[in-house]
């Protein structure tokens, strides 16, 4: 693992050094001199629901992030209450840095996350990550990606991603997403999830969201299923959002259920409430 790691952090190092040079060849504007600044999002929310599940048995959870950056140069400290499983973890938390240079109109995201869940160790792993991201116009780009997860005590398996995002002139958009992961039990059985969102802003400060997800698995103890939200976030300003949610899976509650939930599977109607700003902000 560690070698592993050295050397994704070696490529990243290469990567980034010729990333300025590149970039010079390809546009004569002269850059902006780095700027350091820290950003600071706060989440509140009623249940922790993601991909169809509950992570905080449907009781309060509270996240925050920390993004410190230096031009192209990042890093993130998350943290988030969670309620699941046995021996009942209460928090989760990730560490990563990366860094994202651009050559033209391809930029490359090379990042390395270490996740800890406190008192659930076999949910530890590092997961070095590299995407690349191409603009083809102001409407339309495209990613594709792959991950290595190093599980502390797990099997090892890599992650396969490709994206892509359209945008309107108007603000609306649409995502996909797909993961693929060939073998991540050490036994050939692959897993899939395809990923679609589609936002839609309007009267300034609404915007409404519907997202649908279904995750595969080639290995039957487990069920495949279908998982959705709808959402509806109001902006109060530009670090003051609300949103209210509703978000379920097609799982029944019987074998299906127990093979993927720690608690139930039932559906959630939740609310949301994030604070977020920077460092520079104060500055203005």
């Amino acid at each position: 693992m560690k070698t592993f790691i050295l050397a994704f952090s070696a490529l990243a190092g290469l990567a980034v050094a010729s990333g300025p040079a590149m970039a010079a060849d390809a546009s004569a504007a002269t850059p902006d001199a780095p700027v350091f600044d820290v950003g600071v999002e706060i989440t509140g929310s009623t249940d922790y629901m993601d991909s169809g599940l509950t992570n905080s048995d449907h009781n309060p959870s509270g996240s925050i992030t920390i993004s410190p950056s230096y031009g192209i140069f990042y890093g993130t400290i998350y943290g988030a209450t969670i309620d699941y499983g046995a021996p009942e973890p209460k928090i989760e938390s990730k560490f990563a840095f990366g860094a994202t240079p651009e050559f033209g109109s391809l930029a490359v995201d090379f990042n390395l996350a270490r996740r800890i869940k406190f008192d659930d160790p076999s949910a530890d792993r590092w997961l070095p990550y590299v995407t690349g991201t191409y603009t083809f116009s102001d409407n339309f780009s495209a990613s594709l990606g792959g991950g290595y997860y190093i599980y502390d005590d797990a099997v090892d398996f890599w992650e396969l991603y490709v994206g892509s995002t359209v945008t309107l002139d108007n603000g609306a958009y649409f995502t996909s997403e797909f993961y693929w992961e060939p073998d991540p039990d050490g036994a050939n059985n692959a897993y899939y999830e395809p990923i679609g969102t589609l936002g839609v802003p309007f009267l300034e400060k609404f915007e409404a969201i519907g997202k649908v997800g279904y995750e595969g698995y080639e290995d039957s103890s487990y069920a495949s299923y279908l998982w959705y939200e709808a959402r509806l976030n109001y902006s109060f300003n530009d670090h003051v959002k609300f949103g209210i949610a509703y978000h379920g899976n097609d799982l029944s509650s019987g074998a299906d259920c127990v093979s993927q939930a720690w608690t139930d599977c039932d559906d959630s109607v939740f609310a949301t409430l994030t604070l977020s700003g920077k460092l520079s902000n104060l500055s203005k």
